[in-house]
């Protein structure tokens, strides 16, 4: 796993939209992120996930989504490990800086933030809820 960080804060005001999403999916898969495709536009519900899973696929790699509802940070840890198995996951949850972002996770630790400002994970995404997420090779 190569660690990298963003190359794009979350400013949509001026037309920038954050890109953890695609940092983390490159540094698990060693690429650069700019190999990972990323819009600077509002992006319709699902719409990053459909682009970032046909990317995946186009490698033989499935992502499986898990959703937990949990309010502590702890918790969401705790069901992580649970889930992973000793992977690393993604974990989605809101940021120090008020928006959903993502992290990378080891057992009940964030062992990555790909935020320019280490924004890190404080409570659940804005649909309540934490994303934990798994990138596999299907049989």
């Amino acid at each position: 796993m190569r660690l990298v960080k963003q190359l794009h804060r979350h400013l949509p005001d001026q037309g920038i939209y954050g890109d953890c999403a695609r940092t983390v999916i490159a540094c698990l898969l060693d690429l650069d992120p700019e190999d990972v495709p990323h819009a600077h536009r509002e992006l319709a519900a699902g719409e990053q996930q459909e682009m970032h899973d046909a990317f995946l696929l186009d490698r033989g790699i499935l992502r499986i989504s898990i959703p937990v509802q949990i309010a502590e940070i702890e918790k969401a840890l705790e069901w992580g490990a649970y889930y992973a198995k000793g992977m690393p996951y993604v974990l989605a949850g809101t940021s120090r800086t008020g928006v959903n972002h993502v992290v990378i996770a080891h057992g009940r630790e964030i062992i990555w933030d790909p935020s320019l400002t280490d924004a890190g994970i404080i409570g659940p995404c804005d649909d309540g809820l934490y994303w934990f997420e798994l990138l596999v090779r299907p049989l």
